[in-house]
């Protein structure tokens, strides 16, 4: 099977996100945070329209395997993520890497807000950012997985650098994988992704994978706020 490069693209409206998201991301229930929350949110959601270019791409590929001792190779490339993450791909006959990104204009949009002073909005912008590129890989994710569901495929649940041990630093090699500036995005010198409102990660699939409730507890990343959102809805 050769590798099949999949490409996406959103508007932000097609995305869904509304104020409760947003509220939710920013650590309230929904419809519960104070005033002037609710309108400063609705006000900052009518102008991501114009503020995002929403991209991503999966790269499909038959050549996968898993080493249960932390490890996944695909097209010849070894990632190193860790036994957490192999232990739950290790039923997968294939993988798909992915990248997405909101585009540069809402983190843009933010960092000025909060350079001149504007704090709050600043803030909700970057919330919302997260929530839409979010937002985005799940909607590609479960078109994804709509299309091997007819094939008697499912997925697992998808796993990102920089998390549950996969190491930040192989983003280089990651991004090697794909067409050079894929989405716009780049990568910096320490590995970071430029726009910044940007995912990248694995889907393992096959017929015996799963795809179960995120286990939030095994993820060391104590600032990630669907962290915070999942083990408070554990509850």
């Amino acid at each position: 099977m050769q590798p099949e490069l999949k490409i996406y693209s959103y508007s932000f409206n097609e995305l869904d996100i509304n104020i409760g998201l947003i509220e939710e991301a920013m650590g309230y229930g929904r419809g519960q945070s104070p005033e002037p929350f609710p309108d400063m949110i609705a006000h900052a959601l009518g102008q991501c329209d114009q503020l995002c270019n929403i991209q991503g791409s999966l790269l499909v590929s038959g050549n996968f395997s898993v080493d249960k001792t932390g490890s996944f190779l695909i097209e010849g490339v070894t990632f190193n993520v860790g036994k957490k993450i192999a232990r739950q791909l290790r039923n997968a006959d294939g993988g798909a890497l992915f990248i997405c990104t909101a585009g540069a204009g809402i983190g843009e949009r933010s960092k000025e807000l909060m350079a001149a002073g504007d704090l709050i909005e600043g803030y909700i912008l970057d919330v919302i950012g997260s929530v839409t590129v979010e937002a985005a890989i799940d909607k590609i994710q479960n078109s994804f997985e709509s299309e091997l569901n007819k094939f008697g495929n499912k997925i697992a649940n998808r796993y990102s650098p920089g998390y549950c041990g996969w190491a930040l630093s192989e983003q280089k090699q990651f991004f090697a994988l794909f067409p050079e500036n894929q989405c716009g995005i780049k990568l910096s010198d320490s590995c970071l992704m430029d726009p910044i409102k940007s995912v990248s990660g694995v889907i393992g699939f096959g017929t015996n994978v799963k795809k179960t409730a995120y286990e939030c507890q095994m993820c060391e990343l104590e600032t990630c706020i669907y962290r915070k959102i999942r083990l408070a809805k554990a509850k």
